[in-house]
């Protein structure tokens, strides 16, 4: 059951990739045509920074987000960590994912909260172009909500890990550690 809701959950961190890659090709895209009309024809876009910084960069941060932690991308304090015994390491891997989970439980909560909000009111960046900032906010919880369901999958796989003594249900290389279960 828990391998097939991992399986589930690096789905969605292959679409939210798929996605990211869309958007930082929109990102270059944009930027190349506000030089050029910048500089050849003296129009630069008006909208691109906006856009570019409100919607595309939130995107394709809170997109990756879940699966730069399935790839152990994050970045780590390893010196006590790597100076444990196994078991303590399995233990340590237990409490770190359950922090994590209750930690981007919250903000994927909190924040669903505020863009409920941004979109009932109507929300707007104030400038040039009236950009509502429903679509930007609604972004977090999305990415904090797969990076909680992906930590509370590890939290379950590593306390089966700590009761057996060994990898029972592998967790890939988002515990990068793989000496852990030795």
């Amino acid at each position: 059951m828990i391998r097939r809701l991992i399986a589930i959950i690096a789905r969605l961190e292959q679409v939210g990739g798929v996605l990211a890659s869309i958007l930082m090709f929109a990102i270059m895209m944009i930027v190349v045509g506000d030089v050029v009309m910048r500089y050849a024809f003296n129009r630069p876009f008006s909208w691109a920074y906006d856009m570019i910084s409100l919607y595309l960069m939130a995107g394709l941060f809170y997109f990756v987000l879940s699966a730069a932690y399935a790839a152990g991308a994050h970045v780590g304090v390893e010196i006590l960590y790597d100076n444990l015994p196994g078991w303590a390491r399995r233990l340590a891997d237990v409490v770190i994912s359950a922090v994590g989970c209750a930690v981007f439980a919250l903000i994927a909560y909190v924040a669903f909260g505020r863009a409920e909000e941004a979109f009932r009111v109507g929300d707007v960046l104030s400038g040039a172009i009236p950009w509502p900032t429903w679509p930007a906010l609604a972004l977090v919880p999305l990415g904090a909500a797969v990076l909680a369901s992906r930590l509370a999958l590890h939290t379950l796989a590593s306390i089966l890990n700590v009761l057996a003594g060994r990898e029972v249900i592998p967790l890939g290389s988002q515990t990068p550690h793989s000496e852990a279960f030795e």
